[in-house]
């Protein structure tokens, strides 16, 4: 279950009119890991042992209950559930650590390992880009900020810039600081827009500035 990282998808989502591009790829990136999940990848043996070892966290599991395709989640969460119930059967005179054990074990989740090391290749794959494509410093100057959790992921990672590292940091922090003074200014028009006075003046930005802040703090909703 290899991912490719398409330097094409990140020219596309840093050039659309998004609070956070990373959050749209990692969107896209997720759809096909559980696509996955209910098709191919259900009769690889590989993935089999690591959904039993893993299982899914609460939200993929509904992601993936709410598909056609239910035998295949089946497959998978039966193996899940057998080794549940080998952990039920292993001794432990310790009640805190087999407690510890047992909420650790509903704490994995396979799709989110998948995602989050496919997500670490983008943010390596954008700091490379930045050092080896002349032309992408524009594309990155456009963007309209990112979410927070991509935005300290991008500087986690900004060694990947090389020389420019410096100048990266700095332009991703620019970059930043712009998108939430522009924030803050919808959030003062939304607000100021319940003052009476002010009750025929067009709401404009501010209108979306509550969504927007939204993906900006946690990070795009997906549905």
């Amino acid at each position: 279950m290899g991912y490719h990282i398409d330097t094409g998808l990140i020219y596309e989502k840093f050039l659309s009119p998004c609070d956070c591009p990373l959050c749209e790829i990692k969107q896209i990136v997720e759809e096909q890991f559980l696509h996955e999940f209910l098709n191919d990848a259900v009769m690889e043996d590989n993935t089999r042992i690591k959904v039993g070892k893993k299982g899914f966290c609460s939200r993929h599991f509904d992601m993936l209950l709410a598909r056609p395709n239910k035998l295949s989640l089946a497959l998978q969460v039966r193996t899940r559930i057998e080794k549940a119930l080998q952990q039920l059967t292993a001794k432990s005179g310790n009640p805190n650590k087999l407690a510890d054990s047992i909420i650790n074990a509903t704490e994995t989740c396979v799709v989110c390992d998948l995602v989050q090391d496919s997500m670490v290749k983008y943010y390596k794959t954008v700091a490379q880009m930045y050092l080896k494509e002349k032309t992408f410093y524009k594309t990155l100057f456009e963007v309209k900020g990112f979410c927070t959790e991509h935005y300290a992921e991008l500087i986690r990672y900004s060694n990947y810039a090389g020389v420019t590292k410096k100048n990266y940091i700095e332009l991703l922090s620019g970059i930043q600081e712009r998108s939430y003074k522009k924030l803050l200014t919808d959030l003062t028009e939304f607000c100021d827009k319940h003052d009476y006075r002010n009750a025929l003046k067009p709401l404009g930005d501010g209108e979306r500035a509550l969504p927007r802040t939204r993906t900006k703090l946690y990070g795009k909703k997906y549905e």
